[in-house]
């Protein structure tokens, strides 16, 4: 029941893949002598490079997991969520709007700007909760990937060996990532996300024809099939058996706030050769967030037409009427693809969705190390800078210490039956309070730096919308009925705003705004 197409063959391609991509890392770390290089790339990334290294870093293989569990579950209704992405994207590009005076102003992190309006506390403040955040954010990328392999390879036989071998292949991919990512720094990862974009296009574009070319399958039947088993719910993210209006307004609010000061994302607006090429980095980059959200959608959405066929797969995630919801969402997409694309081709596109695994996770660990370098070890050192050796040896030790956290959070935590939620509510915890600050800091004179550290402060209350599950078992009726994830995260946003500007019209900065901060 769990076989898929996957031989020796396709083993071989994956390997040649990887041990090329080691070999590479290796080769780019001889080139790498400064902070700026290992930091940003020194800052020399043209259009195609950045637009390439910007899509491919959000295109991970942890992206085509969580939006294909959520399309297994939701259906067509998921797809709001890339069209926001595109609409969000594209306007940033077009506008310029913050991300063009961050680059002007030459920085390495986003914390660094609340160090030059604000203060030195409000940046290591920021540093602090980013790294808090995005660490918690990446806790499931490894066990997300794991599950991916296990199951589109047909390593598990049964769901009884399943633990053992996600868990053996967590292991195995933090050690691969934690060795590339320390041997080459940002060079490695901008020209790596170049290749990378390039396969993984490929990759999209074969599995979502694989898809709708099966037999059994097509546009038709899919849209059938979701009609019939969930009617109107399916196709509209507001219907009150879909996603509902307050899940989709904390979506803007999050693709929003996230495009502006989530680091893996907003360093490419950083490592751009100037600001024209940042706005086109975003506006052109930003069919390509639609489709890292909608193509894995998709195959989630055709993944549950095709289990929906087969009796025994019917039963084993739940489609029989057995259960309310489909169950072991995270195996669907993975296993779709191990049934229908043929050997060779599964080959070569398992080896284009790793490069993906490898893409964002060298941008995020790196992404963390450097800001908890820059933006909370240095000003605690009371030093401008670290020096080029320093700041390369901070960063290379904490992206070690990150991947300890990361293996033992991967091991013992239990995939939620939607990823994508956890996601945003561990991104919230920062990106709320940040965006806040960031864009109060840049359009408001009045924003005093006691109104930063309240609104970021306030993002924290985030980590409630983590436990809500553990709540649930205490009080399931009342958290059910009354307060969701969604409700929580939206309730952030709008509590860090208050606070923002609370705190600065009560406690205002005695010193004069600098020139350069303001656009």
């Amino acid at each position: 029941m769990l076989d898929t197409n996957f031989t020796n063959w396709d083993w071989l391609i994956v390997a040649v893949y990887l041990l090329g991509t080691a070999i590479f890392g290796m080769y780019v770390n001889r080139h790498v002598h400064s902070a700026s290089h290992y930091l940003v790339g020194g800052r020399q990334a043209g259009t195609a490079l950045s637009i390439a290294s910007f899509i491919g870093t959000g295109l991970g293989l942890v992206t085509l997991m969580y939006a294909s569990m959520d399309g297994f579950s939701r259906g067509f209704a998921y797809l709001f969520v890339p069209l926001v992405a595109l609409v969000v994207t594209m306007g940033l590009g077009a506008s310029g709007f913050v991300i063009s005076h961050l680059r002007e102003l030459n920085l390495t992190t986003i914390p660094e700007y609340f160090e030059i309006r604000y203060s030195r506390k409000v940046r290591i403040l920021a540093g602090s909760i980013c790294v808090l955040a995005g660490v918690l954010n990446m806790g499931l990328f490894p066990k997300m990937g794991a599950t991916f392999i296990a199951y589109a390879t047909g390593m598990v036989d049964s769901n009884d060996s399943a633990e053992n071998v996600v868990n053996i292949i967590t292991s195995l991919l933090i050690v691969m990532v934690l060795a590339y990512t320390v041997l080459g720094g940002m060079v490695a990862v901008l020209v790596t996300d170049y290749l990378q974009f390039v396969i993984l296009s490929v990759g999209l574009g074969l599995g979502l024809w694989m898809c709708y070319s099966s037999p059994g399958l097509g546009w038709t039947n899919v849209v059938r099939i979701w009609s019939e088993s969930h009617g109107e719910a399916a196709f509209n993210p507001v219907h009150p058996d879909s996603f509902g209006w307050a899940y989709v307004i904390w979506m803007v609010c999050l693709t929003f706030a996230a495009a502006l000061c989530w680091a893996p994302e907003v360093t490419r607006a950083l490592t751009t050769q100037d600001v024209r090429t940042t706005q086109k980095t975003f506006f052109l980059g930003s069919p390509g967030f639609f489709s890292r959200f909608a193509v894995p959608a998709l195959w989630g959405i055709t993944a549950f037409a095709f289990m929906h066929q087969d009796p025994e797969l019917s039963q084993y995630f739940g489609l029989n009427g057995e259960a309310e919801t489909p169950g072991h969402p995270s195996h669907a997409m993975p296993l779709l693809i191990g049934k229908i694309v043929p050997t060779g081709l599964l080959g070569i596109l398992v080896a284009g969705l790793m490069a993906a695994f490898m893409s964002t996770h060298d941008s995020y660990l790196l992404a963390w190390a450097s800001i908890a370098s820059q933006d909370i070890i240095a000003p605690l050192k009371r030093v401008h800078r670290l020096t080029d050796a320093e700041s390369i040896r901070y960063t290379r030790w904490i992206v070690v210490l990150i991947g300890l956290v990361l293996l033992i959070w991967g091991i013992w935590y239990e995939l939620p039956e939607s990823v994508w939620t956890y996601m945003g509510v561990t991104g919230t915890i920062y990106v709320s309070g940040s965006a806040t600050a960031l864009i109060g800091g840049m359009y408001w004179k009045r924003a005093s730096s006691t109104g930063a550290v309240w609104g970021m402060c306030g993002g924290m209350l985030a980590i409630a919308g983590l436990f809500l599950e553990s709540l649930r078992q205490i009080s399931p009726k009342f958290l059910t009925g009354y307060i969701s994830a969604e409700s929580v995260a939206l309730s952030v946003y709008v509590a860090c705003v208050i606070l923002f500007v609370a705190g600065s019209l009560i406690y205002p900065d005695s010193e004069e705004i600098p020139d350069e901060v303001l656009p």
